[in-house]
């Protein structure tokens, strides 16, 4: 996690990721034109930065099948099954073990953090878009008709958009072309068309996405063009920006009112809903978080324990992690660390972990540390 368990056993002083293009997410695109330009990083406080999105996973062989072999993510990174005393404590996963799989998204400042758990028992959460605590990635892809095929075949892999294939609707900023899906977990990929992507190179791969053909890191194309951004869906949204903008440091806007365009709401697989938007950067990126609030929709609770398949980790990069800890703790955020105090990964790393409102797991890491 936050290539924790990467930076525990090996590269603790590794860079946090390569810079980033504009981005517009699905939920960002109703209100913001396609070319607009790359924000200005949000103000740092007492979050500095952003990791990864981190899926806790059933099987991380599927996973990575779909991300990398299906979306052509590329893997930046593995760490086989071992027992790491700290990482455990930090989750709260003691006599367990964890593997690690981490992709990078292009043009965006977050990558992808599949983890699997094993010698623990594991609780899948099946999470809906709909649910508090759920989480997804927003993606611009290459030719999304002809990538669908093999996303709609892939095992364990279910299509929430109505009709059961992209759609294309009429938004403010113009005609999208999109899909939503669950991948294998439950978590939930957003796919817009992007059609002036330009053509892949003479292998199937855009010239920007990495490794070519005979590594194995490679997926067996470059299909994600960009990452757009990271969307949570939440229980209520004001006292979710209250708690990210007074206890984080964030800039949340409180989405003013619910939305119940319906042909939005069946693209994004929750027909009938309403839902408000609510929308920051990440501190020092400009990366965008949106948190999501349905209504008019069945909504169960999510509970995932750090070994959960289905379970979002949040990774945030914080300025002092001990100190931060001790404020939301003293707030009354539930630390999920053992003992309640941040641990001592590696000699420049130190991680707690805690609860959002929704029971998203944040990761809160200093980095630098002596």
């Amino acid at each position: 996690m936050f290539r924790s368990h990467l930076s525990a056993r090996a590269s603790a002083n590794a860079p946090v990721r390569r810079p980033w293009l504009a981005a517009i997410a699905w939920s960002l695109a109703f209100t913001l034109p396609l070319t607009a330009q790359a924000p200005q990083p949000a103000p740092v406080g007492d979050v500095i930065g952003v990791g990864n999105f981190a899926h806790i996973v059933s099987d991380l062989d599927r996973s990575l099948g779909f991300y990398r072999d299906v979306l052509g993510l590329t893997v930046t990174n593995t760490i086989p099954f071992a027992p790491n005393d700290a990482v455990a404590k930090f989750g709260h996963t003691e006599g367990g073990q964890s593997r690690v799989a981490v992709l990078s998204v292009p043009g965006l400042a977050m990558g992808v953090e599949l983890i699997e758990y094993k010698d623990i028992p594991r609780m899948p959460q099946r999470p809906h878009f709909v649910d508090p605590g759920a989480a997804n990635m927003a993606f611009r892809v290459r030719n999304l008709d002809a990538l669908f095929p093999k996303i709609e075949k892939y095992p364990g892999v279910t299509v929430l958009t109505a009709g059961g294939k992209p759609r294309t609707i009429t938004t403010p900023n113009g005609v999208l072309h999109a899909v939503f899906v669950q991948d294998p977990d439950g978590f939930v990929v957003e796919m817009l068309d992007a059609p002036d992507a330009g053509a892949p190179d003479a292998v199937g791969r855009d010239s920007r996405s990495g490794p070519g053909p005979g590594d194995p890191r490679s997926g067996s194309g470059a299909s994600v063009v960009f990452g757009s951004a990271f969307e949570a869906s939440v229980r209520d949204s004001a006292q979710t920006v209250r708690f990210y903008n007074e206890l984080l440091g964030f800039n949340f806007q409180l989405g003013a009112a619910f939305n119940d365009n319906q042909e939005m709401a069946s693209t994004a697989g929750a027909p009938g809903a309403a839902f408000r938007q609510s929308r920051a950067q990440f501190p020092g990126t400009a990366v965008p978080f949106t948190l999501i609030e349905f209504k008019n929709a069945e909504r169960k609770e999510l509970s995932g324990r750090t070994q959960d398949p289905g379970t979002t980790v949040l990774q945030l990069i914080v300025r002092d992690v001990t100190a931060l800890t001790a404020k939301l703790k003293a707030a009354g955020v539930p630390i999920v660390t053992t003992g309640g105090a941040p641990v001592q990964v590696s000699p420049s790393l130190k991680i707690a972990i805690v609860k959002d409102p929704n029971n998203m797991l944040l990761e809160l890491a200093q980095r630098g540390v002596r």
